[in-house]
């Protein structure tokens, strides 16, 4: 790969990265409002807390096809990877560095940090249980 091209592609990357860290605090934002609304109602399939007081799902298998990794990147992954973006007010290319520095590329880290958001939209399970990741993680 040329170097333009290389520049060309972190300058993607870069431009790219604040809203994908902004997608994903309103993503675990959003989680966590539901895990705390559905322990307020005493919703069944949810067992433990986290470190909050959000009941933990239960609800989702390890072998779920939904937990599929996006890019070799798991959801706890992301969700470390997330967090340590929000907790740390990462720029652009700390966040690029900090996915680096778990040995995510930062091609890897663009699909899925756009990838896991649009899973999670839509299946109010998965957010849950990735809320409950960002809170543990």
């Amino acid at each position: 790969m040329g170097l333009f091209k290389q520049f060309k592609d972190m300058k993607n990357v870069v431009a790219a990265a604040p809203g994908m860290v902004a997608q994903a605090q309103q993503t675990s934002a959003a989680a966590q409002a539901y895990a705390a609304q559905q322990a307020a109602y005493g919703m069944q399939g949810y067992g433990a807390a986290n470190a909050y007081g959000a009941p933990v799902a239960t609800g989702i298998a390890a072998d779920d096809p939904r937990l599929a990794p996006i890019a070799g990147v798991d959801l706890t992954m992301y969700a470390r990877i997330s967090k340590a973006a929000s907790q740390e007010g990462l720029n652009v290319d700390g966040l690029i560095l900090k996915a680096q520095s778990f040995g995510v590329p930062a091609e890897a880290w663009n699909e899925a940090a756009t990838g896991w958001p649009t899973r999670m939209r839509g299946d109010t399970q998965l957010a849950v249980h990735y809320g409950n990741l960002f809170g543990q993680v």
